[in-house]
């Protein structure tokens, strides 16, 4: 075996950003900087010789920063980017350890490459990429590196992205983006037609998502999102109807401008009997974004005789009076339809578009595809020993007890369920919460040859 030449670690989705509120956690999703600034440390310290630390998209979330010039207090997309600029300041400065940490790696002598993700768009702008670079101690002759407008990371036989370019709600139009950025740099002015439009998952944030943080701070901690969070949103609260059909044409919209980059699954739902003129027009639209709770419940059959599909249509039109009661049941129903209890296994991919696309790239002489963005971390074996692995998270995660998932005990757990429900409005959800940050770990012979590859866990308590 040759001797190892490099250790390569990658993490992703730190999120730092956004400001706690009395009380709960605000707009923070990441709770834990002090011992991702630790992990930071203890790779700069290391006894390794040659040590590279690869920060895979959503580093810092500019989308948990208020904007006051905004109608709303925020903004899907900071410009002009002096005022990004200044957004990044703020969040440098309320995770100083973080940054500090970083400062002292590259001091080190060690190798710190950032690749953006969809949360952090921002810092392709030439002004915010440049203060960046100062805010990691990155002014001088560090080993740092920056990858813009979508590219993947090479590194040996490791391929490197965020993974929100296969997502239709968060992929990143890097065309326009790039117009931007070159007008920026020459001092150009910036027609209006060459202003960047950003995801239409990033205009759901700042147009809905963080307003019902304000009530409902658990709503983006909840993974998988799509399956967990809307059923419990409306559940809890069946005035927001009107908010999950913005959400299904914000889907439709989207796939619809990249409908020549991927073809998708297609769900056949025009069977289901319509209630009304409401629930077909609902039909057609959440047919034509191809939704992707009814994508997973159709394509792996997790759903009999529409029964499950019914108590979420139930939940989404309302078109009974429904009491608590009756909701729990259709919620609970809704949540085994099209949750799927294996998400946190690390060993399997749900989310068949991750693993089909890792699967397309590891070919020649990639033999490792990593992927962030999703929050759950994996590691999974391809064909000729290759691996597609997911980086996980920094920030806190909010998984269903899977108690309640158990489709053998019938309707036993609901007052669980009900227990759950009471927590998450009360904001006491601090004992289901998880924060378990993840890292990947490769060890590369001169060659660019991977010895070995894994999926590790920060161990919290030997650190402290």
């Amino acid at each position: 075996m040759a001797p190892t030449n490099k250790s390569i670690y990658v993490i992703s989705d730190l999120h730092l950003g956004g400001e706690s509120e009395p009380g709960s956690r605000g707009f923070r999703i990441c709770t834990q900087e002090s011992h991702l600034a630790a992990f930071i440390r203890s790779l700069a310290e290391s006894q390794e010789p040659a040590v590279e630390l690869v920060i895979n998209g959503d580093s810092v979330d500019f989308l948990a920063e208020r904007s006051p010039g905004a109608p709303n207090g925020w903004k899907p997309f900071h410009y002009p980017e002096e005022h990004a600029v200044q957004l990044l300041d703020r969040i440098a400065a309320r995770s100083a350890a973080v940054f500090d940490a970083l400062k002292r790696f590259l001091r080190n002598g060690r190798r710190l490459v950032i690749l953006p993700g969809n949360h952090d768009i921002e810092l392709h702008l030439p002004k915010v990429r440049a203060r960046l670079r100062q805010h990691v101690g990155a002014n001088g002759p560090a080993d740092y590196e920056f990858i813009p407008h979508g590219e993947a990371y090479r590194v040996g036989d490791v391929l490197i992205e965020h993974g929100n370019r296969i997502d239709d709600m968060n992929f990143v139009d890097h065309n326009q983006l790039r117009i931007l950025c070159g007008l920026l740099s020459r001092g150009e002015p910036v027609p209006k037609e060459f202003l960047f439009r950003p995801p239409a998952g990033s205009e759901l944030v700042a147009g809905l998502i963080n307003d019902l943080k304000k009530t409902y701070s658990f709503i983006d901690l909840l993974k998988p999102e799509k399956e967990a969070a809307f059923p419990v949103l409306l559940a809890l609260d069946p005035g927001r109807r009107a908010d999950l059909l913005t959400v299904a044409s914000a889907l439709a919209e989207s796939k619809a401008r990249r409908s020549q980059q991927r073809t998708r699954y297609k769900t056949n739902i025009s069977a289901l009997p319509a209630a009304n003129a409401l629930e077909a027009s609902l039909l057609r639209t959440v047919k034509r974004a191809n939704f992707g709770i009814y994508e997973r419940a159709a394509t792996t059959k997790q759903i009999s005789a529409r029964g499950r599909l019914r108590s979420f249509v139930d939940l989404l039109l309302g078109d009974r009076d429904e009491t608590w009661e009756q909701r729990q049941m259709d919620l609970l129903d809704a949540l085994r339809a099209f949750h799927d209890r294996d998400a946190f296994d690390r060993s399997t991919e749900t989310e068949e578009i991750y693993k089909k696309e890792a699967d397309r790239l590891a070919y020649g002489p990639i033999r490792h595809v990593v992927f962030g963005h999703t929050h759950l971390a994996k590691k999974v074996e391809l064909t000729g020993g290759r691996y597609y692995l997911n980086s996980g998270t920094w920030a806190d995660t909010l998984p269903l007890p899977s108690a309640i998932l158990d489709r053998t005990r019938e309707y036993a757990p609901l007052a669980e369920l009900e227990a759950l429900m009471k927590n998450l409005v009360s904001q006491n959800y601090r004992d289901y919460e998880l924060f378990q940050p993840t890292y990947i770990h490769f060890q590369q012979d001169r060659d660019g040859n991977s010895i070995c590859q894994d999926l590790c866990d920060y161990d919290q308590e030997t650190a402290s």
